[in-house]
């Protein structure tokens, strides 16, 4: 599962992904430290037009959508897109974990796009986890690689067998993770504290 990430440094977007067109961030609030489902993200559609745009986090109420589920599909995936992160969170025991890249460069999540009450509405594909996600959470969001955001961006349906390849777990070595502060668990704070250390314990 993904349910909440972070996108705190956008400054750094358009160097780590040149390929897109980032339009002035006026119209959607960056830096975000907690972004939770039914609020704006910031993505790209594979409609060919290579433009960062807000997406609606949230298809009909679905945040998630299994990649199993999308490779059992009869036909092609066709409606796909991406969607800009620097980090995500997972939870054990009301405990807050915080992943990232071990390089500390933003990443992309795959995902669906849908054309809903005239914008876009995205879900994020989720994954087995990895040996460094498995220990808090038996999910985890397929970020891409830098080689296989090209193919899921293609404006042309993705046939099953190529999308095999693309939705799986990124491997444990490329990330890090630590435990942060608990006003994450709180969907509506959103400030740079909640990645601090978390409370001392009382014993």
């Amino acid at each position: 599962m993904c349910g909440r990430f972070t996108l705190t440094k956008p400054g750094a977007l358009a160097a780590a992904f040149p390929q897109f067109r980032f339009p002035e961030f006026s119209d959607i609030r960056l830096p975000r430290y907690n972004i939770a489902p039914t609020q704006e993200v910031l993505g790209v559609r594979n409609d060919g037009s290579g433009l960062a745009e807000r997406l609606h986090w949230g298809i009909r109420g679905r945040i998630n959508v299994r990649s199993e589920s999308l490779l059992a599909r009869r036909g092609p995936i066709r409606r796909r897109c991406i969607e800009f992160a620097d980090g995500f969170y997972e939870w054990s025991n009301r405990r807050p974990y915080y992943y990232t890249l071990a390089s500390g460069r933003p990443f992309v999540f795959a995902g669906l796009w849908e054309p809903e009450n005239g914008t876009a509405s995205c879900d994020i594909a989720t994954c087995e986890p990895n040996a460094l996600v498995a220990p808090v959470h038996d999910r985890m969001p397929v970020i891409l690689t830098d080689a296989n955001i090209e193919p899921w961006l293609d404006p042309e349906p993705l046939p099953a067998e190529i999308a095999a390849g693309i939705l799986n777990p990124l491997a444990a070595s490329l990330m890090r993770v630590r435990e942060v502060s608990r006003r994450v668990n709180n969907a509506n704070y959103d400030a740079s504290d909640v990645l601090e250390s978390p409370e001392p314990r009382l014993l």
